[in-house]
């Protein structure tokens, strides 16, 4: 392979990271995106715990709709903590009640060997511009990196004048750097960050990255398989509410835009996630693989619109409905035939 090749390869594999990481943060809460990231830079294979990726839309549609929760309040049961272990992960919560406890736990953490998670206040982040977070009293994750004193971080905080302090990593927005003490103190130490938010979560670098217990993942695969079901109520509330005079379960049409955006950028996210365990089982070029993340661009593609029609108030309706009508298809042909096909495979891996 010919330099040029080779750079068009890494070109192609970072572009490929890029994406399946956008979908990620469309799907995953914002501590399991930043737990998977440390976890695929290690090279875990953290892709197995996505087995139950797939979500039904009629689950999705019962927590927006029905019982109008926000988005990022959806409980996946996907890349809980508890399964971690399956993919031999070890991981530690350990409980503060104020910065200066969370300080000293910080302190004696092994950035090399582990990962450490916080929940602080979003209104608090010194890095997000005001109005970027919709609710800004609302818990969000961060990636706790190293302290200010760490060597490997001499040379970056170089030009920081604000003393003590510690080198942190967001994905929401996408922030790697410093973080001053008296910053960080305000972010963790805010009354909205409750008493069981206050927890430094800590994940371990495995010492081998081939110890995942495949057999009990599938076993788990196929148990949730069996119990998956999913119709079109979803995508008829879809059709039918672009196509009325009035909106229905909002009472502006740009909060029900806004929602249905946010139903596609989620049912997005777990397609392509879905299609990563998938992979993990048969190839990146497998029929299986490309048909899930045909799906996955589909919706992102109707998360788009809607996004747009939020802004402007306006939808194309006979559009929105071969769009929906397109998916729902695909996802059924998905159900009816790889689906199926993909439970046989798993019974061979167990």
């Amino acid at each position: 392979m010919s330099e040029q090749e080779q750079e068009q390869e890494q070109e192609r594999a970072q572009m490929q990271v890029k994406e399946r990481q956008r979908y990620e943060q469309g799907f995953l809460d914002c501590r399991n995106v930043q737990v998977s990231i440390a976890l695929q830079e290690w090279g875990v294979p953290v892709e197995l715990l996505y087995y139950n990726a797939w979500e039904s839309t009629c689950s999705v549609y019962e927590h927006l709709y029905v019982n109008k929760k926000l988005p990022w309040l959806y409980e996946s049961p996907c890349l809980v903590p508890s399964e971690l272990g399956l993919i031999g992960v070890a991981y530690d919560e350990v409980q503060y009640a104020t910065y200066e406890d969370a300080d000293t736990i910080l302190q004696d953490v092994d950035y090399s060997e582990q990962a450490a998670f916080l929940w602080i206040v979003c209104g608090e982040s010194p890095y997000v511009k005001p109005g970027f977070y919709g609710h800004p009293e609302s818990v969000h994750s961060v990636w706790v990196q190293g302290l200010s004193s760490t060597s490997s971080l001499d040379s970056e905080l170089a030009d920081c004048t604000a003393g003590a302090g510690y080198w942190v990593r967001d994905t929401y927005p996408e922030f790697e750097g410093f973080v001053s003490e008296t910053d960080f103190r305000r972010m963790v130490d805010s009354p909205y960050v409750h008493l069981e938010d206050r927890q430094v979560f800590l994940v371990r670098r495995p010492e081998r990255n081939d110890s995942a217990g495949k057999g009990q993942i599938m076993e788990r695969f196929l148990e949730r398989q069996r119990g998956l079901h999913d119709d079109a109520t979803f995508y008829d509330m879809i059709c039918r509410t672009v196509n009325q005079p009035e909106p229905e379960f909002f009472p502006e049409w740009t909060e029900l835009y806004d929602c249905h955006s946010h139903a596609f950028k989620f049912l997005a996210g777990s397609r392509y996630a879905y299609s990563c365990f998938v992979e993990t089982l048969v190839s990146s070029e497998h029929p299986w693989v490309r048909q899930l993340r045909d799906i996955a661009r589909r919706a992102d593609k109707l998360k788009n619109v809607f996004l747009m029609a939020a802004q402007s108030g306006r939808v194309d309706g006979q559009v929105v409905h071969r769009m929906c009508t397109e998916l729902y298809r695909l996802e059924q042909e998905w159900l009816a035939s790889g689906h199926v096909e993909l439970g046989r495979e798993a019974q061979l891996r167990r």
